[in-house]
């Protein structure tokens, strides 16, 4: 028998939404909206790709402005 080396894991919505920290409700409506991140259905059963995941929340990540950067650096004095 042959191992196949899994590039790729597979998680449930209800792992999905811990990893993204949001409810599983959200992750629905979002499939529902076309938006959120690409999942896989397989018979009807949705899993997410863990890569994709982590690459949703790069690409979401957000750096704050300049003025908000100043106002933290200013209440810290």
């Amino acid at each position: 028998m042959t191992t196949i080396a899994l590039r790729n894991q597979l998680v449930s919505t209800k792992e999905a939404s811990e990893i993204l920290g949001r409810s599983p409700a959200t992750l629905k409506r979002w499939r529902y909206e076309g938006d959120g991140p690409k999942y896989v259905e397989i018979r009807r059963r949705i899993r997410y790709d863990v890569s994709v995941l982590q690459e949703y929340i790069r690409t979401n990540t957000r750096v704050p402005s300049v003025r908000a950067a100043l106002e933290e650096i200013r209440g810290s004095i």
